[in-house]
């Protein structure tokens, strides 16, 4: 095989990339007006829901990836990564039952920590796989998949929520969403307990990893 050639391992992580990507460009543009229509017309209520959503964020992503440094083999990032990205596509559907600003806050709490499993895990699986001779390129794919996805997103989240509602929305963000997540999940072709993994240290056996079949 052309050795220029993207390997499948790397093609799926970009493609899943561009669903999450443009899952979540659906809402971002407009998710401070449905703060301020459907939940709580104050808008310390949309400055503090980002807060916490980062709050959480950077307070976890350093345990979560020390975490899968420290366990051998690739099968931990592979199920932090689904774990993660399965969380992520699935919270938008709870706006649709917020009513309050704590249920959004608790949401954000919620997504900063599944995104904590999910990015550092998708991050670490891209840069074991990435093919030595076109790095760059590969990279720029991943970068024009996400930039294409935000820009299509942004105009395409704002028509449904005015034409249709949030609700209607927030359905369509998951469905995107867990088309991102099982796009991944084909990735592995061993099944393997988390728990075993969680225990796996050194051993004369070599540890597991995903299919990386080129």
């Amino acid at each position: 095989m052309n050795k220029n050639t993207v390997n499948r391992v790397i093609r799926t992580l970009i493609v899943s990339d561009f669903f999450l990507f443009f899952s979540m460009g659906l809402l971002a543009p407009i998710f401070a007006v449905f703060i301020l229509q459907n939940v709580e017309n104050k808008i310390e209520v949309i400055g503090y829901s980002v807060s916490i959503y980062w709050l959480v964020r950077v307070l976890t992503v350093v345990p979560f990836s020390h975490l899968m440094d420290k366990m051998k083999g690739e099968m931990d990032e592979y199920y932090f990564m689904i774990v993660g990205t399965f969380i992520t596509s699935c919270v938008p559907l709870f706006f649709i039952f917020s009513t309050e600003a704590w249920h959004i806050y608790l949401l954000q709490i919620v997504n900063g920590l599944a995104n904590s499993m999910a990015v550092p895990a998708w991050r670490i699986l891209f840069t074991n796989h990435i093919d030595s001779r076109i790095v760059g390129f590969e990279w720029s794919l991943e970068d024009v998949g996400v930039g294409i996805a935000t820009a299509a997103s942004a105009s395409i989240g704002a028509f449904i929520a005015d034409k249709y509602g949030f609700n209607t929305l927030f359905v369509v963000i998951t469905c995107f969403g867990l088309i991102g997540t099982f796009i991944l999940m084909p990735l592995s072709q061993k099944k393997r307990s988390i728990i075993k993994e969680l225990f796996y240290r050194q051993s004369d056996k070599a540890p597991f990893k995903i299919d990386d079949i080129k």
